[in-house]
């Protein structure tokens, strides 16, 4: 096996449309919207993340659809209730389908929305395992995962290499539910093969516009930040977070993350987002922070911004406050850093709950400027 877990990962995708599984005339946009996300994502799409009509099956098992406005990616998930811990893990189970081949070889991850109601385990988690395997006896399969499951809706990944070869239409991600008597909640699952991460550059096009500064900012100094946005993190009670596809705006790498906040809090950073900056920052140094964002809504909307450590007391600088129209804008920050920070230890963090309100930031772009550096506005 040669599975690899990853918590905590910062891209979100909406789901399109819960569909039933029945047929519906909604089925050709449907397949233009999956391809635009197809193209947004890394790899190749193997699923079809808008339906959650999945197979289930287990003596005592039960399931049934919830919707909910907090519910990341889509507002909707399957809760299952098990009865009981298994002897094994797959006594119990839901199936995935995966409508495209898998050749041995293939590098595959699997992303869900996941989180525990209740749970008899031990440390109080839900537990379940994650496998992808063919649906047909004997069941061959590889990336075998066991996965703890918090309170907390979260984004899982699971990335692991192809060790069989699975036909179009015979494949499926087995989730195994009898780790413990438990209830827990499944949401929007993406399957991608030919990539490590959800988070990994995209191919094509996408990839190439990641990598490359806009235009407004070449030349005006060196690239401190990675592109992709694999390493963003986020944090923020009662906010959502999604991931949008948007191969239409130069400068977001062909996607876009959507902070919703319900409310104000008590401080802007209640709610956050950190972008991680991988290169050393030496007190004086002279740096260029530009966000490429807009307001979601119809009205202008607010995002703190500071450049800071990565670590409590989480010290930092260039503390500011930016103001977002509702089309794409870059806004630019020059600054100088106070402190001296680590490589690999400081980070933009982007504030979000100033006000009830929605923001899509396209891209962050730290550059380090020479001491005699202008920056245009």
């Amino acid at each position: 096996m040669n599975g690899r877990l990853r918590i905590g990962s910062l891209l979100r995708w909406v789901i399109l449309a819960m569909l039933p599984a029945a047929a519906s005339p909604a089925a050709a946009p449907r397949d233009a919207q999956l391809q635009a996300l197809d193209d947004a994502l890394p790899g190749t799409l193997i699923n079809d993340p808008t339906r959650l009509d999945w197979p289930s099956f287990g003596t005592g098992l039960t399931s049934q659809p919830v919707r909910d406005d907090t519910i990341p990616g889509g507002k909707a998930a399957i809760r299952f209730a098990v009865p009981r811990a298994g002897a094994t893990l797959y006594e119990t189970g839901a199936s995935v389908p995966l409508s495209m081949a898998i050749a041995a070889g293939d590098d595959i991850v699997v992303a869900f929305y996941a989180r525990t109601l209740d749970s008899d385990a031990p440390s109080g988690k839900g537990v379940i395992g994650v496998r992808v395997q063919l649906n047909e006896p004997p069941y061959p399969g590889f990336g075998d995962s066991t996965i703890s499951l918090g309170s907390n809706w979260q984004l899982y990944e699971m990335a692991t290499k192809a060790t069989v070869a699975i036909p179009a239409g015979k494949g499926v991600v087995g989730f195994q539910l009898s780790g413990a008597r438990q209830t827990i909640e499944i949401g929007q699952t993406i399957v991608l093969a030919g990539t490590t991460s959800l988070g990994a550059a995209p191919a094509g096009p996408a990839a190439a516009s990641a990598a490359q500064l806009l235009p407004q900012l070449v030349g005006k100094g060196q690239l401190l930040n990675r592109l992709d946005k694999a390493g963003w993190t986020f944090a923020g009670a009662g906010a959502t977070q999604e991931i949008l596809p948007t191969p239409s705006i130069p400068g977001t790498g062909g996607t876009a993350m959507r902070v919703t906040t319900p409310a104000a809090g008590a401080n802007a950073y209640d709610v956050v987002t950190t972008v991680p900056i991988d290169a050393a920052i030496r007190e004086g140094d002279i740096l260029l922070v530009a966000v490429l964002a807009r307001s979601a809504g119809e009205r202008a909307a607010s995002l703190g911004i500071r450049v800071q450590a990565n670590e409590p007391p989480y010290p930092g600088f260039a503390e500011n406050m930016l103001s977002l129209a509702p089309t794409w804008r870059l806004l630019q920050l020059r600054t100088q850093a106070r402190m001296d920070i680590a490589a690999g230890k400081a980070a933009v963090a982007l504030h979000f709950a100033t006000a009830a309100q929605s923001i899509d930031v396209g891209q962050v772009f730290v550059l380090k400027q020479p001491p005699a550096g202008e920056v245009g506005q």
